[in-house]
């Protein structure tokens, strides 16, 4: 029980800033809500190394806008999860955006990114660039592939695509970043919603960049675990709804189209 108490996740609010997460006297990451492009600042492995930030997600069209934080949905800690979701507004979507911290075994940590955006610009939205963006950390760009792994100074970093994401799977740019989107093949229709889907797995300095795929099955794993069954009109990497999406321990995004087309290409 001891232990329990000393490694205990928690996530510590900075009202209208910030959120900090924490696994007993050390700091995961901050999360900061409250500015024009919300981003994960100040990364640590479970050892205390600082890895290069920040991690940050936009709107991946041209001119995204700054974004205007609306609300928390959800701020929770038990002892292995620490989790922040809130809605947020861009100039041409909404957002709903949730992350949560896990840790795996003893010297390692998965933040999952999820989240869901609508369409509400009243005209169609070409899609086009990086997604997901983490520049500050050196990798090689590459072709299309699920994941792509970091070696920073003190840490290992793999990034894990969903393959329920639109393009799945991404092209990767300056740094472990998706880019999914090839400049003029997708559209965000007016009204429609899709769902982004990643996990990212911090770990200590790997002798061996051939141990990188366990790391990724972990993110792979994790990708698999959540989320409701689809209504409606369902296709890859789209939600029917903007809200929250409810944790059902069941399975993530529906892998195919049911009934309907995805988005336009």
């Amino acid at each position: 029980m001891a232990h329990s108490r000393m490694t205990r996740m928690r996530a510590a609010l900075t009202a209208g800033r910030s959120v900090t997460v924490t696994s007993g006297d050390t700091t995961l990451f901050r999360y900061v809500f409250g500015t024009a492009r919300p981003y994960v600042a100040e990364l640590w492995t479970r050892a205390g190394v600082e890895l290069p930030g920040p991690i940050a997600w936009s709107p991946p069209h041209a001119d995204p806008g700054p974004a205007d934080h609306r609300t928390i949905t959800e701020l929770s800690a038990t002892a292995t999860t620490a989790t922040i979701a809130h809605r947020l507004r861009w100039s041409a979507v909404d957002e709903w955006r949730s992350l949560t911290a896990s840790l795996i075994g003893d010297d390692t940590w998965l933040l999952l990114f999820e989240n869901t955006v609508a369409n509400v610009s009243g005209r169609a939205l070409p899609l086009a660039g990086p997604s997901l963006s983490l520049r500050a950390i050196a990798a090689p760009s590459a072709a299309r592939s699920e994941w792509q792994a970091a070696h920073p100074p003190g840490g290992t970093l793999v990034v894990v695509d969903d393959t329920a994401n639109l393009a799945h799977p991404p092209h990767w740019s300056a740094g472990p970043s998706p880019a999914p989107f090839d400049a003029g093949t997708l559209t965000l229709a007016i009204d429609q919603i899709i769902a982004f889907r990643y996990a990212v797995i911090i770990a200590p300095e790997l002798p061996d960049a051939h141990l990188d795929p366990s790391l990724a099955a972990l993110g792979r794993d994790a990708l698999a675990g959540t989320l409701p069954a689809a209504r409606g009109r369902v296709c890859h990497g789209e939600h029917t709804r903007r809200g929250p999406i409810v944790r059902a321990r069941t399975r993530v995004l529906t892998r195919q189209c049911i009934g309907g087309t995805p988005p336009v290409a």
